[in-house]
């Protein structure tokens, strides 16, 4: 009789034991408010900056970019430590900066390599965080494979960063939540040629014009203030946002133009509202990684493994991509091998093709990577310098030319 009371007694705690367990997840899936919201738009400069002869950019953009990724992981655990995920709202995407010589075929696959946790079940954002890990292990390598169109600087038109400030960011933005914007670019926002960019008075819509304008001057940073050059204003302001500027790659015509760069930045920052932002030059991928984790405030679990890239060239038709071996489970790896698709070629300018020349991002060549150097601290609460709203400067809301940026816009923001 006690022996059948005792099994009684086991089959009644299990039971209590399993209502409880479920009772707890319930509870998480109903009772958890919400966290505050955090959406990442990572924006990706593809210009000649990772044109043939200068693909080592390429390893370094996609370990960068497998960082920032890591740091969204980083967030939402420290948030969950469950890593269920039920009551986190964070967000993800990737963009393509507007550019004329990039297929529309890449702004339709970056279209994937995005993750919004608010509209997916609580029971499926843990899965959904995985397979998006996944989907950027194949789409992004493949993104930076058909971007690679030349050797040409010339067959590349440049990234225009000023309109997608000016027509598209605005539509990207939570307002509910904190918004971070990682810019890949070298620094310098060319997208025309000289003589067919917008100007008003010393205001530019390129980095590059600013610097071709000052270089000759010996006292560039006096005339920079008392003729108050600058970019162009948008017209726009982003309270609500903070950026960070990766892989700024001085030219070094004069002195001090990371310096320059960093000003013309900073100036125009202000100007739209945005009070915190931080720069970091095309450096070590380890300090960029620590620069990273300082601004967002997380340590990244487990090592990142630098991307090797396998150089694509004039010899063979097909590129791979692959990864150092890597015993961690939360690194992404990129080892997919890519086929060129013929209807995404760039037909007039020089086909390339892969060689088994595989390119790691080597932090010791020389011929790839400046010295070290500390990149520029954050920066908060910068006072406006003007305040000026002439509008769209650029009035092409609607495709010229049979370019198509592939970003939706607003039929509001249409002008």
């Amino acid at each position: 009789m006690l022996q059948r009371n005792y099994w009684i007694g086991v089959v009644c705690f299990l039971a209590l034991g399993c209502n409880d367990v479920q009772k707890a997840i319930e509870n998480a899936k109903k009772e958890t408010p919400a966290l505050p919201r955090e959406n990442y738009i990572v924006l990706l400069d593809l210009s000649d900056r990772i044109l043939y002869n200068n693909q080592q950019q390429v390893a370094k953009d996609l370990t960068v970019i497998k960082s920032i990724y890591a740091v969204f992981r980083s967030k939402l655990n420290s948030k969950d430590p469950t890593h269920l995920y039920y009551a986190v709202n964070d967000k993800l995407k990737v963009l393509i900066a507007p550019q004329k010589t990039t297929p529309k075929s890449l702004y339709d696959m970056v279209g994937n390599l995005r993750i919004e946790l608010s509209s997916e079940q609580p029971e499926k954002k843990a899965s959904v965080v995985d397979e998006t890990e996944k989907m950027f292990n194949t789409t992004l390598p493949e993104i930076y494979r058909q971007a690679v169109i030349s050797n040409n600087s010339t067959d590349y038109s440049g990234a225009d960063i000023w309109k997608y400030f000016n027509e598209d960011l605005e539509d990207d933005l939570e307002n509910n939540g904190q918004n971070t914007l990682f810019i890949l670019t070298d620094g310098y926002m060319d997208f025309e040629k000289t003589e067919e960019r917008p100007a008003q008075n010393n205001r530019f819509t390129s980095c590059a014009q600013i610097i071709n304008n000052l270089k000759k001057n010996p006292d560039w940073s006096q005339k920079f203030d008392q003729d108050d050059y600058g970019l162009l204003p948008v017209g726009k302001k982003f309270p609500n946002l903070r950026v960070v500027l990766l892989e700024i790659n001085p030219k070094e015509e004069l002195n001090g133009e990371f310096n320059l760069l960093t000003r013309i930045w900073s100036k125009w920052f202000a100007e739209m509202g945005i009070r915190t932002f931080r720069f970091i030059k095309d450096d070590n991928i380890n300090e960029v990684r620590e620069s990273i984790e300082k601004f967002m405030d997380v340590k990244i679990a487990g090592k990142i493994e630098p991307v090797q890239w396998a150089k694509v060239s004039d010899i063979d038709s097909n590129l791979v991509v692959l990864s150092a071996a890597s015993g961690e489970n939360n690194t992404l790896r990129f080892s997919t091998p890519l086929i060129r698709n013929s209807k995404n070629i760039n037909h007039s300018a020089k086909p390339l093709r892969a060689t088994k020349e595989v390119l790691p991002p080597d932090e010791t060549d020389a011929d790839f990577l400046p010295a070290k150097k500390k990149d520029e601290p954050e920066v908060k609460n910068i006072p406006a310098v003007i305040e000026k709203d002439d509008g769209d400067i650029l009035k092409d809301g609607t495709p010229k030319k049979g370019f198509n940026t592939g970003i939706k816009k607003n039929k509001k923001n249409r002008k």
